[in-house]
């Protein structure tokens, strides 16, 4: 017997430009993991005629994100005051101001979007037709993150890029497969009909590649190219530079414990942050690489790459676990259970000394716009007696 679920149909809309696909929520019928025909839009109302849970479920928050970006609600939203009903979306995108405004809303609730939907593992599909089974038009979802490569090769007339994805040991060349942008940043693609997210890329930045394996740059463009699309690009991504030396970083320069506050917890943590001379990395994050590309004598292009060095992390992190704090899912540092918010402070209080030896700098937040003092403080009292006569007053 069928089932049936919340399912998420992506719609390209075309006729607005700069729009990226918006989310619309259906009712749809499940059996054996087979999605069959769509019963109904997914509303409140209609999610509880069939007896469908999602009130403090992820779904709630998903269901208000698709009707805010419902075509006719961003319109009322955007509109500006003076216009009449008739100037639509459209009309409003032709504004660049307001377009900025307008795209950069869509993104911050996307982005929402593709986090809930991925990790809950809901079923996602794009431009599906109500005549069809949404299973025809069913995304599957993609393991992991891919990883972007750009590749730097030294010709006579200049230089060749190209970049390249790897999903896991797979490389994929943007040219032979078929892909959709379907949020900028973060950037989020649609490739062979499977979603995956794309670490440290702008996606746009593909947009070249989907129909050429590699560009060429003349010597007489190189400067120019690289300082304006290149090098912004190339802090967070791998390099493969064929003619060309790399010079490649791997040695922690200094290290720091920062304390933090925990918004979703609600309590302060203690963020270690490695300092590799070209390039800081925190240690909760993900990027495990920093290149940079910079014109040297006789304007020879020279690039240095620096590499984390896991092992050498996980020594300078085994210092303050050692001394009482835990790991937790975020690898950001906490005290072992306790229900005051602030016992990370008197954490550092009592350990600061021996932090310091084993070299690390402490940074502490300011709450409340005043800085954090640990300084031991001493209250001292002084009598003084003062004569009235033949009495005193004490």
């Amino acid at each position: 017997m069928d089932s049936l679920c919340i399912c998420y149909n992506l719609v390209d809309h075309k006729n607005f430009s700069g729009i990226p696909p918006l989310p619309e929520a259906y009712i749809v019928p499940v059996n054996d993991d087979y999605l069959g025909y769509v019963k109904k839009q997914a509303t409140p109302q209609t999610l509880t005629s069939f007896e469908i849970p999602y009130i403090e479920t992820p779904h709630e928050e998903l269901l208000e994100i698709c009707a805010s970006l419902k075509i006719p609600v961003l319109e009322q939203r955007f509109r500006p005051a003076k216009k009449r009903k008739t100037f639509g979306l459209a009309d409003i995108l032709k504004e660049p101001k307001i377009k900025d405004i307008v795209i950069s809303y869509i993104n911050k609730k996307l982005s929402v979007f593709y986090d809930l939907t991925i990790q809950n593992k809901y079923p996602l599909i794009q431009n599906a037709q109500r005549k069809d089974p949404f299973e025809v038009h069913r995304l599957s979802i993609g393991d992991n993150a891919l990883s972007p490569i750009l590749e730097f090769t030294k010709t006579e007339e200049g230089i060749d890029y190209a970049f390249t994805l790897k999903n896991k040991e797979k490389v994929i060349i943007p040219q032979n497969h078929s892909i959709q942008i379907l949020l900028n940043e973060p950037s989020w693609i649609n490739i062979d009909k499977s979603i995956y997210h794309i670490d440290n890329l702008n996606a746009n930045k593909l947009k070249p590649f989907f129909s050429k394996e590699k560009i060429t740059i003349a010597k007489k463009h190189m400067k120019t190219y690289l300082d304006k699309v290149i090098i912004p690009i190339i802090k967070n991504v791998d390099v493969i530079a064929n003619g060309f030396e790399i010079v490649t970083e791997t040695d922690i320069a200094s290290y720091r414990i920062e304390i933090i506050q925990d918004f979703i917890q609600e309590h302060y943590v203690a963020k270690i942050v490695f300092d590799y001379g070209q390039a800081i990395f925190d240690y909760n994050s993900v990027k495990n690489i920093s290149s940079n590309v910079y014109f040297g004598e006789n304007d020879e292009i020279q690039i240095t790459q620096t590499k984390r060095d896991p092992k050498a992390e996980h020594k300078i992190t085994a210092i303050p676990e050692s001394l009482g704090l835990v790991k937790n899912s975020n690898f950001l540092f906490e005290t072992k259970s306790s229900d005051d918010p602030l016992a990370i402070f008197n954490w550092i209080q009592t350990h600061r000394e021996e932090l310091k030896k084993e070299g690390f700098e402490i940074i502490l937040p300011e709450i409340q716009d005043r800085e954090v003092n640990l300084d031991s403080h001493k209250i001292e009292i002084q009598s003084k007696k003062k004569m009235i006569g033949l009495t005193s007053k004490q």
